[in-house]
Parts: C-alpha cells; sequence; structure tokens
C-alpha cells in the first residue's frame, strides 16, 4: 500500500488513523496541531506543550511527527479573549493557516494524503498537482445537514467563506470518509456520488468501561435513565425532560440523571425527577453506566455518539433517536432501541417500556457488551486501513 500523510491541526480521531497506517508501516508523516510523539524524544518547547495538553501523546517515532505551534495556541488565546462568535472565526482561520503551512511542506514522494474538513483545501490542491491521492477523513455531517440542525456560532460573512472553503475541499478529495453510515447518508444528499463516500464507524477506547460481571434488578430504587455529554436542545435534552415528566404524571417510578455540561436554561421549570452528576472523569463515568439500567441519547443531530458504545461495553443498553450515528451499534430490541428523533410520544412509550419490564432491559447486559466491542479503536483501525487499502487500489 502506498505511503500516506495524515495531518490535522488539532486531533480528533485522526491520531487512530495514524496507528493504523504506522502498524502496517504504511505511514508517511503525522502532521498535528496536538502533541503526538514521545515527549522525551523532542525538544524543550514540545515537551512542555505536551505536558499542557489535556490529550496524551500516542507514541509515534518523533521522525514521523510533525507539530504546528500556531494552531493550538491560537485556539486557546480566541477562547480566552474573544467573544465566542468572533473566536469560532479566528480558529477557522487558524485551521486554513495549518493547511497552507502543510501544503508548503508535502514531500514529493507521498502517494496519498488524508486531511480534516477546514484545513484540507490548499494540501489536496499540492497533492492533485504531484499526482497524490487526496482522503477527506469527515468527522461530521455534510454542511448543509448541520446548518440545518442549528445556527452557527459565527458571522454569517464567516460562516458563507466557511461553507465554502468546505465545498472545495469536497471537490478536491478523491475519496471522502466517514464516521457513521448517518453521516455519509448527508454528503449522499447533498450530491456526492456513493462511490466517492465511505462509512468507517468510530471507535472509543474502552479500557474504562468494563461489564459488572453479575448485572441485577432488585428493584429497590428507581428506574434510572443516564444521559451523558452536554445537554441541549442539540442532544434532544428537551424532548426527555418532557418524557420524564409525563411517565412522573403517569405514576411511573424513575429518575434521570445527568453527567456533563448543560444548558441551564432547559432545566429552570422542568418537574422531571432529574439528579445533576456534572463532569465525571472517566472512571466515574463508567461507573455510572454500570449503575444506570438505560443509556439515553435522543439527539436530534449527532454524527455518531461514542457515549453509546461506552455505555453499552459496561453491560448498559442504549436508547437513541434515529438521528444518532451509532444507532448502527443498536440491535432492536436486544441490545437497545431506536424512536424517531423529537418524537415525545414515541420517546416516552419505550421509556415507559423499560420501567415496566426492567429485568429484560437487564437481561440485555452481555448483548451489549459483545456489539460495543465491535466499535473498538482496534476495530476501527483494523476498518480503516482495510478502507484505505481499497482506495488506493481503485485510484
Amino acid at each position: 500500500m502506498a505511503a500516506t500523510l495524515v495531518t490535522h491541526p488539532a486531533r480528533q480521531h485522526s491520531h487512530q488513523l495514524a496507528r493504523a497506517l504506522f502498524e502496517r508501516d504504511r505511514l508517511q508523516g503525522y502532521w498535528a496541531g496536538v502533541p503526538a510523539a514521545a515527549p522525551e524524544t523532542k525538544g524543550p518547547l514540545y515537551r512542555l506543550l505536551a505536558r499542557l495538553s489535556p490529550q496524551p501523546t500516542v507514541g509515534l517515532p518523533s521522525r514521523l511527527v510533525r507539530h504546528n505551534y500556531i494552531v493550538p495556541l491560537t485556539w486557546r488565546l480566541a477562547g480566552t479573549v474573544l467573544s465566542q462568535s468572533r473566536a469560532v472565526a479566528l480558529r477557522h482561520r487558524a485551521d486554513a493557516q495549518f493547511d497552507a503551512w502543510a501544503a508548503r511542506r508535502l514531500p514529493e514522494d507521498i502517494q496519498a494524503v488524508v486531511c480534516y474538513e477546514n484545513a484540507a483545501l490548499d494540501t489536496f490542491r499540492t497533492a492533485r498537482e504531484q499526482g497524490a491521492t487526496t482522503i477527506l477523513d469527515a468527522a461530521s455531517f455534510h454542511y448543509a445537514r448541520q446548518d440545518a440542525f442549528y445556527e452557527p456560532a459565527e458571522p454569517d460573512e464567516a460562516h458563507e467563506k466557511i461553507n465554502a472553503r468546505k465545498e472545495q475541499e469536497i471537490q478536491y478529495a478523491d475519496h471522502i470518509l466517514t464516521v457513521s453510515e448517518l453521516a455519509r447518508e448527508s454528503y449522499l444528499d447533498a450530491g456526492v456520488s456513493p462511490d466517492r463516500v465511505t462509512s468507517v464507524p468510530m471507535g472509543a477506547d474502552l479500557s474504562s468501561f468494563t461489564p459488572d460481571e453479575d448485572p441485577t434488578a432488585d428493584g429497590s430504587e428507581p428506574f434510572t435513565f443516564l444521559f451523558a455529554g452536554h445537554a441541549s436542545r442539540r442532544k434532544g435534552v428537551d424532548v426527555l425532560l418532557r418524557s420524564s415528566e409525563q411517565l412522573s404524571r403517569e405514576g411511573f417510578s424513575h429518575r434521570l440523571q445527568f453527567a456533563g455540561g448543560r444548558n441551564e436554561s432547559l432545566f429552570e421549570t422542568t418537574e422531571a425527577p432529574i439528579d445533576l452528576l456534572g463532569y465525571l472523569d472517566r472512571p466515574n463515568l463508567a461507573e455510572a453506566f454500570r449503575q444506570a439500567d438505560c443509556l439515553v441519547v435522543p439527539s436530534r443531530h449527532d454524527s455518531f455518539g461514542r457515549v453509546v458504545v461506552e455505555a453499552m461495553a459496561t453491560g448498559t443498553p442504549a436508547l437513541v433517536s434515529e438521528h444518532v450515528g451509532a444507532k448502527e451499534v443498536i440491535n432492536e430490541g436486544r441490545n437497545g432501541w431506536i424512536v424517531p428523533a423529537e418524537d415525545t410520544e414515541a420517546l416516552t412509550e419505550q421509556m415507559r417500556w423499560c420501567v415496566k419490564n426492567r429485568k429484560q432491559t437487564v437481561s440485555m447486559h452481555d448483548a451489549a457488551v459483545k456489539s460495543a466491542r465491535q466499535y473498538s479503536w482496534e476495530a476501527y483501525r483494523e476498518r480503516v486501513i482495510k478502507t484505505i487499502e481499497h482506495i488506493l487500489k481503485a485510484e
């Protein structure tokens, strides 16, 4: 397989793709805004930034790693001193600068390059001139689908420029990878040819998310539904609260737990039985999953939803909306359920069933664990390397 360069102004899941290529001795280089090489192999500034980074390094050899200092520093500065709209616009400009930086340094002997949204255009242009294959690894939906679900944070003029850049990146990409079949469909709906788009489902680090060896349902506590992530309208939390209120009016004993940040306005007037856990580290989040009876992710817009895999890895079944990319992990009625998005009645009906059939819900434990293991990072690396091999053979 051809030697491939991976570039990303931050990280997302790009380091896992780079690892997949490295494990097959096919990685030309990994250039990113987040430190990736072992700190002891680099200079003092790199070691300092690695120590300050919230994300651990991934141990790739120093000879394969380049780190752009400007992008992460710009991101931090923008978030500190600017309004949200101006900060988002500046971050997009920083991504474009990273792209230009990578394009100027592009090796002439690469045969493929994998880039990420907002930081691919210049690199793709240069790669095309050199005869290299260009692959866009898209972490979210097509920009038109994104615009249909929420208002952009940046000013209109900046947003139009960002979308124009995204469209050019799509045009210059020989192939596009998406993190779910749902995200792939958004590109097809936008007119991209099906043979140019492949779904490679996201993975997750499941090392902390282990199951209980002997799950039980003694019924001494109220049935617990757990939401994990930022509680917002985009995540369908308003729908979830209405469903919970309806169950309470009907006399069904349950509670809603929320792990993560939240939009306070959603909780100001609710009468749902809520328990706000706040931000949880990985071990405590895993324990919250194990203690819960069911994860609920009723999002309006979620290209994958890694918490679905993490919760299921602990043995907790998941109830998700049809707009959650990780719905493909769900085997309806065996390890979880899928309901229409924004449908309070449908969500309430399924939650009601769970409360009334607690033992059946708990019995889904083993099926949930088995399904989740197919979405580990190791499994992702196997999938993505096979996909890239196929793309490059076709090219």
